[in-house]
């Protein structure tokens, strides 16, 4: 058998040699050598893995090395980069969050929320399609706290509104210079798109302290929604505000009702819904089905402040205040006024445009509503105290005629004092200070830099719930002036921050000012419990 297997292999052999003998190769030996490309962090301080706050910037720059020669400037080179940031790995999937790079260099923003990431640098040789790979870990932590909140009309997308954040000594107490932080574009950083419609209101009211989950509320011509306020992730649609949703979409107003409660209240579809949050520890509600009332189009506003009832709102069409006493069901008209009453809050006659809390009689506790009025081709201040008893008949303090005021006829904000005796309006391209008591026509208290800046917003920093302000949660409370602008030409918002006189209103000091990406239509203060 042996000798039978090696006849066969030698037969074998003499075949495939006389094949191969026949066989004319013509194969290419000429060899190439591949461009080489290396990514080289030796001596740069590159960490493998690092930990920032969300929205710090991540900078870093590896040395691109193509066939031996450093390139990372080198235009010629053929070489793209791509810096990704992603989730870690989940099963076999990855999970690609963002490009945040196209260049050696990375200097980029890290906006997604907190979690545990990889950065990644991708080198790809065009000539030949291969790639080069770099990798660190980076966990990211949330950041967001205390500050003024700013929103806007979105310079970049209009009829869209996003949320800006500024954090400085100012608006967060116990942060040094090197901790003052911008943030923009919060909202559309946290859920891919911005708000839809232009703004209306932005606010953090109390629901549930203990916890400290109250949200942001941020109502367009559009959407209501709310957000968390550490990350603005939208955490709650319009639906999800009611224990049965109204079919129509069509909210003007969402506020507070009330220095000391947590009540709050929405006009939607011209109707009012309520929800009160039961204690300052409690929370959970939604609100309920619309109370029950005759009145014609209600304005755009609310008081914040009022006492005794869930709701004070404002009927344009037939010039009067309507409220919903506390643990009542109905729209009701207030009690007949006295005569002595400045003015009659069941008959005013005029047209609400625009308003604001502030000082009342001494009481820290308590607030008056300052409100401009037209009337014709007439403006009035007037000054409502909503504090008071559901039965209250001297609810109108004061009416001021206020037509000769300087260009009161194009105020677009304004924002009263809690310790003076003062409004402060944005017109044209100033703010004017009014001392009602003292003189109805106002005087300039600040002028824009350039003439092109038309001022949208005016606020001092205060905030409607008391306690804040007393307890010296609120830091500079009545202290400070916020300021914004929209220059049309240039497309750029501007927010100034001013010190201010709190009892006579004189603006003074040198500002902080901050460049927004849009058209800033409400300002507020973003509340965290400290002192």
């Amino acid at each position: 058998m042996r000798k039978i297997i090696l006849l066969l292999a030698m037969i074998g052999g003499v075949i495939s040699g006389l094949m191969t003998s026949c066989y004319d190769d013509k194969g290419n030996y000429n060899y190439i050598t591949l461009d080489e490309v290396v990514i080289d962090t030796a001596g740069l301080n590159i960490l493998p893995a690092y930990s920032l706050n969300r929205y710090d910037r991540l900078t870093m720059e590896p040395n691109i090395l193509f066939n031996g020669e450093r390139v990372n400037d080198n235009e010629n080179a053929p070489l793209d980069y791509l810096w990704t940031i992603y989730t870690a790995n989940t099963g076999n999937m990855t999970y690609v969050t963002d490009t945040i790079g196209n260049s050696a260099k990375l200097d980029a923003e890290i906006t997604p929320l907190a979690g545990a990431y990889t950065v990644q640098l991708t080198v790809s040789n065009r000539n030949t399609g291969i790639q080069e790979y770099f990798k660190i870990q980076c966990q990211v932590e949330e950041s967001i706290t205390a500050g003024w909140m700013v929103m806007y009309e979105c310079a970049d997308k209009p009829g869209h509104s996003d949320v800006g954040l500024v954090v400085n000594s100012l608006v967060k107490k116990n942060i040094t210079a090197a901790q003052e932080r911008e943030f923009w574009n919060l909202y559309q950083a946290s859920n891919q798109e911005p708000l839809k419609g232009t703004p209306i209101r932005i606010i953090r009211p109390l629901q549930n302290i203990a916890s400290g989950t109250d949200p942001v509320i941020c109502l367009t011509t559009e959407e209501l929604v709310s957000a968390n306020n550490a990350t603005f992730v939208k955490t709650s649609s319009f639906e999800d505000f009611f224990y049965n949703a109204p079919t129509t979409v069509n909210t003007i107003w969402y506020g507070p009702s009330g220095r000391v409660m947590n009540r709050h209240f929405l006009i939607n579809d011209n109707k009012i819904h309520t929800v009160s949050y039961v204690s300052i520890t409690g929370g959970g509600n939604y609100m309920g089905d619309a109370k029950a009332g005759e009145y014609g189009e209600l304005a755009s506003w609310g008081s914040d402040v009022t006492s005794s009832n869930d709701a004070v709102v404002y009927d344009q069409t037939n010039g009067r205040f309507y409220h919903i006493v506390q643990y009542t069901s109905n729209v009701v008209p207030f009690e007949a006024q006295s005569p002595t009453a400045a003015f009659d809050v069941n008959n005013v006659g005029m047209k609400l445009l625009m308003g604001d809390w502030g000082k009342a009689d001494g009481n820290p506790m308590t607030a008056y509503d300052y409100l401009l009025m037209e009337k014709g081709n007439e403006r009035y201040l007037a000054i409502a105290n909503f504090n008071g008893s559901a039965a209250n008949t001297n609810v109108g303090i004061g009416m001021y005629n206020i037509t000769n005021s300087p260009d009161i006829m194009n105020a677009t904000s304004m924002t009263s004092a809690t310790l003076g005796e003062y409004v402060l309006y944005g017109a044209s391209n100033k703010v004017y200070n009014l001392e009602y008591n003292s003189s109805t026509t106002a005087k300039v208290a600040w002028t824009a830099p350039s003439a092109d800046e038309e001022v949208t917003c005016v606020r001092l920093n205060k905030f409607y719930f008391a306690s804040f302000m007393l307890a010296g949660i609120l830091p500079n409370p009545n202290t400070i002036v916020h300021i914004a602008t929209w220059n049309e030409n240039t497309h750029e918002g501007k927010l100034y921050q001013y010190s201010v006189n709190p009892a006579t209103g004189e603006i003074y000091g040198e500002p902080r000012i901050y460049t927004v990406p849009g058209k800033v239509g409400d300002m507020g203060w973003k509340y965290v419990m400290e002192r």
